[in-house]
C-alpha cells in the first residue's frame, strides 16, 4: 500500500510497510517530514489484525488530526485526509477485495439445557468475515469514543450505552466465572444499558435484564463469539430459551477480557428485524477491540498513579534532604565531609553534625534496615527524637538507652537502627562515643595504615530491651575518623563480588593527610568502579571527620 504526501513545497508518494511506518523530522523514520511543526518521532502508521490501516500519536507536540478531528489513534479509510503539520497523507488506490464469506462456522461445544442436547454453534451461514464501509465506520466511532476516555472504570457504561441506541435493544457487560466454578444463578452485571422508551421502569433494574444462560455457558465453554436466536433459522442455530414468534430477536456474546478466574463478556440482545447481516462479525471486531483499550486506559491509569506517586515520593526526598546536616565549614581544628546517596527515591540512612555550647561537636552515622520509603519514615522519627532527647540529656550512654527504648516501643519487628554516635572536642581530639551495632568505623593515620575502631560491645536500637557503653579514643592531629554504611561493603560487582570492609581499610594502607572531603571522594569512587555497570543497590553514606589541630 501506497500513501500520497503533499507538504509546503512539495508531493510525493511513499511505500506503507505492513509491520509499522515511523513518520516524524528525525532523518530515523521510515517516512522523514522535515518541518519544525513536526516532532521527531510523530506518528505511526501500521496494519491491525483486521487488515486496517492503523495510525496512533507517538507523543508528538501538535498531534494529528484525521478529517480535521484530533485524535490519538484511528483506522484510516480511502478518501481519509491525515494532517501532520503542515503536511497532508492520504491513502492511494482503491479498498481491497473483502475474501468469500463461509459458508457455516465451527461448531463450538455441547450443552444440555432442560434435559435436551442442544448444539451451540457461533454463528449460521453466510456471515461475512469483513465489515462493510458502513459497519466499518460504527466500529471505529465506538472505538474512537472509548479512546478518548480518562479511566477504565467508566469504559464499559459507555459502551453500553453506544451500543443500545436503538428502542428494545439491550447491551451489557457480564463477569462470569471459569470452567472451574459453576455458573451462578445470579450473575455478575459490570453495565448495562437499555436502548429506547420500552422499558423506563427497567433503566436502574438489573433483575429484569434478560441475559440467556445457554448463551453465556457457551462462550465460557468456547472462548469465541457466539449468536442466538429466538426462532428456529437451521438445525444448528442457536435458539434463546424463551420464543417469542411475533418479536424475534438475536443475541450475541463475545468474550472481552479473560483473567486466571473469570471472563468478562459483551452481551448484546437486538431485535432481529433491525439487524444487519455483517453485525455478528462487528460485534467479534468490537470485543477485541474493546479489550485493547482496556489494556491501553489500564496502563494509562497506571502510568498516571505513578507519575502522582513520583510527585510525592520527590517531595518526600525534599524533605529527606532538608533533614541532612549543613556541614558546618567554620568550626578551628575540623575538617568534615558527607556524601549521602539513596538507592531508591528516598532512603534510610542517616547522618547529623552540629556543634555544642561547650565547643565539643556532636555526630552521629545511622542505618535504618530495609529500603525505600518504610525506612525513611523511621529515619525521620529516628532525627526528630535524637535532637529532642539531646535537648535534655547530655549523657551519651543514657541518650542512646532513652532512643534504644523509644524505638522499641514503636518500630515494627522486623525493622531495627544501627548506629554511631560521638562527641568529639577538637581542642583536645578526644573522642566518646557509642557503637550501637554498626560498621566499625576506620582510624586513617598519616603514614600508617588504616585500622577499624573499637570492637562490637553493644547490640543495635530497637531490637532488645539492653542499656548501652561508651568508649573513648583519642584521634591524633591529623588524622580523620571515617564512618561509613553497609551500602559501601555490601556493594557487589558484576562477578558477584562484595567490596567488602577490608577493600575500605586497603584503600588507605599508606596513611593520608588529605582532606575530609579526598577521603570522602576516594571510597565513592572505588565503590563506583567497584560495581560498574551494576546499579547502586543500597542507601550509602560517608563521613568523614579529619582533625587539625595544628
Amino acid at each position: 500500500m501506497r500513501i500520497s504526501i503533499k507538504g509546503p513545497d512539495q508531493a510525493w508518494q511513499a511505500e506503507l510497510l505492513a509491520q509499522g511506518t515511523l513518520i516524524g523530522r528525525s532523518a530515523k523514520n521510515d517516512l522523514v517530514l522535515d518541518n519544525a511543526e513536526v516532532s521527531r518521532r510523530h506518528a505511526r502508521i501500521f496494519r491491525d489484525p483486521f487488515q486496517r490501516w492503523i495510525i496512533e500519536d507517538l507523543g508528538s507536540r501538535n498531534g494529528i488530526f484525521l478529517n480535521g478531528r484530533h485524535i490519538q489513534a484511528g483506522a484510516i479509510m480511502w478518501g481519509d485526509q491525515v494532517q501532520i503539520g503542515p503536511y497532508q497523507l492520504a491513502l492511494m488506490g482503491q479498498p481491497e477485495p473483502s475474501p468469500p464469506a463461509p459458508d457455516i462456522l465451527e461448531t463450538t461445544s455441547t450443552i444440555l439445557q432442560e434435559d435436551t442436547e442442544a448444539q451451540i454453534v457461533s454463528d449460521q451461514t453466510a456471515v461475512p468475515e469483513s465489515l462493510s464501509s458502513v459497519r466499518l465506520k460504527e466500529l471505529n466511532e465506538h472505538v474512537e469514543r472509548l479512546c478518548r476516555l480518562t479511566s477504565w472504570q467508566v469504559m464499559y457504561p459507555e459502551l453500553c450505552r453506544s451500543l443500545a441506541a436503538e428502542p428494545n435493544s439491550v447491551a451489557a457487560v457480564l463477569r462470569i466465572p471459569q470452567m472451574q466454578q459453576p455458573l451462578p444463578a445470579s450473575l455478575d452485571i459490570l453495565a448495562h444499558q437499555f436502548g429506547g422508551p420500552c422499558r423506563p421502569e427497567d433503566s436502574g433494574d438489573t433483575n429484569n435484564l434478560p441475559i440467556s444462560r445457554r448463551v453465556m455457558e457457551s462462550v465460557r465453554q468456547s472462548r469465541q463469539p457466539v449468536m442466538a436466536r429466538s426462532v428456529h433459522a437451521s438445525e444448528q442455530d442457536v435458539t434463546l430459551t424463551v420464543i417469542d414468534i411475533h418479536h424475534p430477536r438475536v443475541v450475541f456474546a463475545a468474550p472481552i477480557h479473560e483473567a486466571d478466574e473469570a471472563v468478562e463478556v459483551l452481551y448484546l440482545d437486538l431485535p432481529m428485524n433491525r439487524m444487519p447481516p455483517d453485525m455478528f462479525e462487528f460485534v467479534r471486531l468490537l470485543s477485541r477491540q474493546v479489550g485493547l483499550v482496556r489494556k491501553s486506559l489500564l496502563l494509562m491509569e497506571a502510568k498516571a498513579r505513578r507519575a502522582e506517586l513520583d510527585q510525592q515520593l520527590k517531595l518526600a526526598r525534599e524533605i529527606q534532604d532538608s533533614l541532612a546536616p549543613k556541614i558546618p565549614r567554620d568550626i578551628p581544628q575540623v575538617d568534615l565531609a558527607l556524601h549521602y546517596q539513596p538507592a531508591l527515591w528516598v532512603g534510610g540512612d542517616y547522618c547529623d553534625v552540629w556543634p555544642l555550647p561547650d565547643g565539643r561537636l556532636f555526630f552521629v552515622v545511622a542505618d535504618v534496615s530495609g529500603m525505600g520509603l518504610p525506612a525513611a519514615l523511621v529515619m525521620s522519627n529516628f532525627h526528630g527524637l535524637l535532637h529532642s532527647t539531646l535537648a535534655f540529656c547530655s549523657d551519651l550512654a543514657r541518650v542512646v538507652t532513652h532512643l534504644n527504648q523509644q524505638l522499641l516501643n514503636n518500630l515494627p519487628d522486623n525493622i531495627f537502627v544501627t548506629s554511631f554516635l560521638g562527641f568529639f572536642d577538637p581542642a583536645t581530639g578526644h573522642l566518646q562515643y557509642v557503637n550501637a551495632g554498626h560498621l566499625l568505623p576506620l582510624v586513617i593515620y598519616p603514614g600508617m595504615k588504616a585500622k577499624p575502631l573499637g570492637t562490637p560491645q553493644n547490640t543495635f536500637l530497637g531490637a532488645f530491651d539492653t542499656s548501652f557503653t561508651t568508649s573513648s579514643e583519642v584521634i591524633p592531629d591529623q588524622a580523620a575518623l571515617l564512618v561509613f554504611t553497609d551500602g559501601i561493603i555490601e556493594a557487589h560487582s558484576p562477578a558477584e563480588e562484595e567490596f567488602g570492609a577490608k577493600r575500605v581499610e586497603g584503600l588507605f594502607d599508606r596513611g593520608s593527610c588529605a582532606s575530609a572531603e579526598s577521603l570522602v571522594r576516594q571510597v565513592v569512587r572505588a565503590v563506583e568502579e567497584f560495581r560498574r555497570p551494576l546499579p547502586q543497590q543500597d542507601d550509602i553514606t560517608v563521613f568523614a571527620l579529619r582533625h587539625r589541630a595544628s
